[in-house]
């Protein structure tokens, strides 16, 4: 592993997050989850240097949990990658188009949301700051690899013609200003196959505390008003191209009637209470990996096997 230490924290939060109660996961899981943590620790007792223990523990953790969410009784390491690129990764990759979170060098605190609405595309601006404006359903004119804005609605020029890039990751405008799409490697515009006409949009944002770092709009109707929107917080972003991220109060989530209680103080450091001061929680394991069969390139997979792919 490249950040063997950054992997193993990352995986631990993981796993703490997934025995904190999350819907979908069953008590089977749970078991399995404390298994994996009692191997884990066993290990660190050999011989080995401590950075070969670290290393193995990162990667052994990272392939079982990750596991764990599909399948904790089929599923394998050895399963996990390919070697090479998946169909479902080169799927992905090659549907990706001019739509996504947009990152602008001269508003660094705002974001530039492009999506496709009939023959052309809307944009949702906002350029950061406090008290600042959110400006919606900006009409955008898609030529090809070239985007028409009209900026009039803050006072800005009309008719500006910008080119996208050919790998698509850019807009770049003729005063030489290029906004940089998913800049973040995780937002972007997600589909939920559960909802065709809808959308998920992920982004960073700047919370009320430290835990919380991006926000998703969740709307099932492809109508703006339906929207609602989400707090989360994810792992160290070192740990990508995987990541877990936790989201909270999704829509159809709620608190558990009654906690499991932890029977002796070996389950309770296992498992601890659940934390609901951020709301309901589910993880969801982001991925960048093009050879992972399991988590495909551009997707946020979820215990319930919901995937959202992005666009």
């Amino acid at each position: 592993a490249k950040y063997p230490m950054m992997q193993l924290f990352t995986t631990a939060a993981f796993a703490a997050a997934l025995m904190s109660g999350v819907s979908g996961f069953s008590s089977q899981q749970l078991h399995a989850s404390r298994a994996a943590t009692s191997q884990l620790k066993m290990s660190s007792s050999s011989e080995s240097s401590r950075r070969d223990i670290l290393s193995n523990a990162a990667s052994a953790a990272a392939l079982g949990i990750s596991a764990l969410v599909i399948d904790p009784n089929t599923a394998s390491a050895a399963s996990l990658r390919t070697g090479s690129i998946t169909p479902q990764s080169a799927a992905n990759k090659a549907a990706e188009s001019y739509q996504g979170v947009y990152s602008d060098p001269n508003h660094p605190e705002g974001f530039r949301v492009i999506m496709a609405s009939g023959k052309g595309a809307t944009m949702t601006l906002s350029d950061g700051g406090s008290g600042d404006e959110t400006y919606k359903n900006i009409p955008v004119g898609v030529n090809g690899n070239e985007l028409s804005f009209d900026f009039g609605f803050k006072g800005g020029p009309k008719g500006v013609i910008a080119v996208l890039s050919d790998d698509k990751q850019s807009i770049t405008f003729p005063d030489g200003n290029s906004w940089t799409k998913n800049q973040n490697k995780y937002d972007g515009i997600y589909k939920d196959p559960k909802y065709p006409n809808g959308y998920r949009v992920v982004r960073k944002f700047r919370g009320d505390t430290k835990i919380i770092n991006f926000i998703t709009e969740v709307n099932d109707t492809g109508n703006a008003k339906d929207s609602v929107f989400c707090k989360g917080s994810h792992a160290s972003l070192f740990s990508i191209p995987t990541a877990a991220f936790t989201f909270y109060d999704l829509p159809g989530t709620s608190k558990p009637v009654e906690d499991e209680k932890p029977t002796n103080i070996v389950s309770y450091a296992l498992q601890r209470p659940a934390d609901y001061s951020n709301g309901v929680p589910t993880v969801g394991q982001f991925s960048l990996e093009e050879s992972n069969s399991v988590f495909p390139y551009g997707t946020i997979t979820f215990p319930d096997k919901t995937v959202w792919t992005r666009i």
